[in-house]
């Protein structure tokens, strides 16, 4: 799951900079650390499915999931 320059998810950090959202925000959100959060956005550990529909639903509601979280979702398709 990771790259080598450990970004993924890149429409969920280009939305995150246009909206002020930080990743702590998120965090607090989904009840784990900034740093879990972290790892999860940079491929280190898995981002799970409710978390990804919660990030989705809370801060990016107007986005596809499957837009917001496309690398994921190509690895399924």
């Amino acid at each position: 799951m990771a790259h080598k320059n450990n970004i993924i998810f890149e429409t969920v950090r280009t939305e995150m900079a246009r909206k002020f959202i930080t990743i702590q925000q998120m965090a607090d959100t989904l009840g784990c650390t900034r740093d879990t959060l972290s790892n999860k956005l940079s491929g280190k550990t898995m981002l799970n499915l409710d978390e990804a529909f919660t990030l989705n639903e809370v801060y990016f509601p107007e986005i596809d999931i499957r837009d917001l979280f496309k690398e994921l979702y190509k690895k399924v398709a």
